[in-house]
């Protein structure tokens, strides 16, 4: 009998020197990315199209947001009953069918549109699928959801070449909503990668208490998002002397370049950009790792000389966290480090020191263990007087962090839930790789070009063996052939209700889910706040063992998606479609009922589904091996 080994699939902690060359000419300077400007009707709008961008002095032709790499900056001042519409065009005017296989092809090789898109709000607790009704205010034109309602924090939605999409989100619809940093950008499955490592995403920055605390309030607000637009990439293409930039002529447009570990780090779309700033300044950085799939351990160390050509590695700077993912911590997080992994956001008040001197913004992989710079910071008392000199108070910011403490609903009985007075284990989210030894071929790069997608129909394989684990999946399962087989949902739960998960990887993942953000409890990491937190991605590796976290699925109920943020193993398949079902519905939590009358979960197996049924005693067994059954898996 063979059995599936229950490890996350990717390399752990992957990734490389960014090989990439200091820009020719003057330095660049940071800016902060421009911000989005609601039109006359109070609408965002962001056009998704082929767009000129120079990279370190070179054109390239890349599908970005309103032409620019971030894409504007989506603020929402401090309010109430806050409503954001945000209008998405897709400017492409036809499909172009891409192959989708990782790199070391341990996937099955999918076929996806690389110009179909959609919009996901990263990190908002809203409405997952259509926005509520309001008097006064129906979704008009084109666009819009079923009933004239505006379309939700919906991944499902796809929108086509050549047409758009009226998203509204209502912030403060479940109480006032955090205030915090976010971040917007495609969700849509099999093209998220190359759409997002194109320079397709922004920051949405939602404002409140956090903004107004002493301290805080007047330090100087740097945005930085990170990209990876893969211009290391053999496969990528700058634009030649004169070629103008259309669909035809896009410098990434393939998957190798999504997955690709060696692109290197850009602030804001430019490389190694300088922060001008004054001595005794509070710097809060805003930081976004809006790219695929490398992780950064970063540091701020100082510089030898005016433009980081060496630095003491010796010496790097204190760094005081005051939120993760657009969440006030309770407690103030002080490392010499902020361990940044695809889809995290990290808020960091720094101080400058109190001469004129040079830092640089470092960004470690443990292929480059010494770092590339990534922004560098002129600290000149030319640049002006400081805005703020003195550091928040650890009590102010804990007064207004989310309680990691309340009265919920567990397992039908009202109770105070903390990470102590819940104990039981509800489900179990194990992401894993396949049995050594059944792994494809590797593809060359130059094979993943274009396809026909009648080709790859997604669907159910009869031949493929049953008791094997395919790549990549989350709890044995993959996205598409779950789909394939027809299950409305695979993770089911009431809404209102608490449920203590239990993580695990054996390499190393971030592990995301939409909407509703979750407590992790208090553990033994060397990279994170290793005390209760909240947050909507964490990191999870073999060597810290399983993670616990508390779920809280407040309000809303509808189907939306968790995975891992490595955004080319969700292409792949590590994905599941979570659905929050109303109390007591049994048509939206159970498939159907057993000779019992018992429910079958929607996130359970049909009866010629042997896989599916495999999967499940791999799950349960996890981390050891499910017990031997010969029905399943034969002799």
């Amino acid at each position: 009998m063979r059995y599936g080994i229950l490890v996350l699939l990717g390399a752990a902690l992957a990734g490389c020197s960014d090989g990439a060359e200091a820009p020719a000419g003057p330095p660049e300077v940071f800016e902060n990315p421009r911000e989005s400007i609601p039109n006359a009707e109070g609408v965002h709008e962001l056009r998704l199209a082929p767009s000129e961008v120079t990279i370190g002095g070179k054109r390239y032709c890349l599908r970005t947001y309103n032409g620019s790499i971030p894409g504007p900056t989506i603020r929402v001042p401090a309010g109430s009953d806050r409503k954001v519409r945000v209008d998405l065009h897709n400017d492409f005017e036809r499909s172009d069918y891409r192959l989708v296989a990782g790199a070391a092809n341990t996937s099955a090789v999918t076929c996806h549109d690389f110009n179909l898109t959609n919009l996901h709000a990263h990190g908002l607790h809203v409405q997952p699928n259509y926005a509520t009704p309001v008097a006064g205010d129906p979704c008009e034109g084109n666009g819009c959801g079923p009933d004239t309602r505006y379309h939700g924090d919906d991944v499902l939605h796809e929108v086509p070449p050549g047409e758009m999409a009226q998203y509204r989100f209502d912030l403060d619809e479940d109480g006032h909503h955090h205030a915090g940093f976010n971040w917007y950008h495609p969700h849509i499955h099999g093209s998220t990668a190359v759409q997002v490592t194109n320079g397709a995403a922004g920051a949405l920055i939602i404002e409140g208490d956090l903004d107004e605390v002493p301290g805080v309030a007047l330090a100087k607000e740097r945005i930085l998002v990170l990209g990876g637009v893969p211009i290391g990439v053999e496969t990528t293409r700058p634009l030649a002397d004169g070629e103008a930039c259309t669909e035809d002529t896009l410098s990434a447009n393939d998957f190798e370049g999504a997955e690709s570990e060696s692109k290197p780090t850009l602030v804001n779309g430019k490389l190694r950009p300088h922060i001008k700033t004054s001595p005794n300044q509070v710097e809060r950085l805003r930081i976004v790792h809006a790219g695929t799939p490398n992780e950064l351990g970063m540091k701020i160390h100082p510089s030898d000389d005016p433009t980081c050509g060496t630095f003491d590695v010796l010496r790097p700077m204190e760094i005081t966290q005051i939120a993760r993912d657009g969440l006030t911590l309770p407690q103030f997080y002080v490392s010499d480090t902020m361990w940044v992994s695809p889809g995290y956001r990290i808020e960091a008040l720094v101080k400058m020191p109190a001469e004129k001197t040079t830092l640089c913004l470092v960004g470690r992989r443990p292929a480059d263990p010494l770092g590339s710079v990534v922004a560098i910071f002129d600290v000149d008392p030319e640049n002006g007087e400081p805005t703020e000199t003195n550091m928040p108070a650890e009590s102010a910011l804990a007064a207004i962090a989310p309680p990691t403490t309340w009265v919920g609903k567990v397992d039908g009985q009202m109770q105070e839930v903390s990470c102590e007075s819940v104990e039981k284990i509800h489900q179990k989210v194990a992401l894993l790789v396949p049995t050594p030894g059944e792994e494809p071929d590797p593809m060359k790069p130059s094979e993943l070009g274009s396809c026909n997608p009648g080709d790859h129909m997604h669907g159910v394989d009869p031949d493929a063996p049953t008791c094997i684990c395919p790549a990549p999946n989350i709890s044995c399962r993959r996205f598409d052939d779950r789909r394939a087989w027809g299950y409305r949902s695979d993770r089911v739960m009431e809404v209102d209700t608490t449920e203590k998960w239990e993580i695990r990887a054996f390499d190393g993942h971030p592990f995301h889910i939409h909407i509703n953000p979750y407590l992790v409890c208090a553990n033994d990491s060397n990279k994170e706040p290793n005390f209760p937190h909240w947050r909507d991605t964490f990191w999870v590796q073999a060597e810290d063992g399983p993670r616990q976290i508390l779920t809280n699925f407040r309000k809303f109920s509808g189907q939306f998606v968790l995975h891992c943020h490595k955004l080319n193993h969700e292409d792949m398949g590590m994905m599941e479609l979570v659905e929050i079902c109303p109390a007591g519905d049994t048509s939206c939590l159970c498939q159907g009922t057993d000779a019992e009358g018992n429910c079958i979960s929607q996130a359970g197996c049909k009866a010629e589904d042997l896989q599916c049924q495999f999967a499940k005693e791999a799950t349960d067994a996890f981390p050891l091996p499910p017990a031997p059954n010969p029905a399943l898996c034969g002799p």
